[in-house]
């Protein structure tokens, strides 16, 4: 140690005892030319551009993953679709044999004797349009996976035709009657 420190090491209690006076900071961020605004930095625009960044960044993230997820569910929705982009013509001959057999159906509540013999023969009949139903959306799957296949659309309208085939026997059979 040399001389100076010593002095100070054992003045020590003298240098430690006096505060500042009031506005020593302010005047001595004056000498500096620092003002209290300066002092208090506003955040400067690569802070703002780092802020924006890591925003945009989750959102893309997010919308990934939103789309990983959901993704599995819309295949297997659109893979389940029973429903066939048919032409026009074809939905049409659908359509008409569908119309002609709940027209018959109406036909056979005239024709019943009684409410309650036609609702047992509708209850029957809707049994039997169901069952070709459901042969019939079978049938539509497996022309969505073969679109161009004759034989399939020819079993479709053919199921549809015998909807109204066994609506039009109802109705001959209560018409004898």
């Amino acid at each position: 140690m040399n001389n100076l420190d010593k002095l100070i090491q054992e003045k020590r209690d003298r240098f430690d005892v006096i505060e500042p006076l009031d506005g020593h900071f302010e005047r001595f961020s004056e000498k500096l030319g620092i003002t209290k605004q300066q002092a208090i930095a506003a955040p400067s625009r690569f802070g703002q551009l780092k802020v924006a960044a890591i925003i945009l960044l989750i959102i893309t993230g997010s919308i990934a993953v939103f789309d990983l997820a959901t993704r599995s569910i819309r295949e297997r929705f659109s893979s389940d679709k029973a429903t066939v982009q048919m032409s026009s013509e074809f939905a049409e001959a659908i359509q008409y044999y569908d119309d002609r057999a709940m027209a018959q159906m109406k036909e056979v509540r005239k024709l019943a004797s009684d409410p309650v013999q036609a609702n047992i023969i509708n209850e029957d009949a809707l049994k039997e349009m169901q069952s070709l139903d459901e042969s019939t959306r079978d049938l539509q799957k497996s022309l969505a996976e073969n679109p161009n296949c004759e034989r399939l659309q020819a079993a479709v309208i053919q199921n549809q035709q015998m909807k109204e085939g066994i609506m039009n026997n109802i109705v001959k059979k209560l018409s004898k009657h």
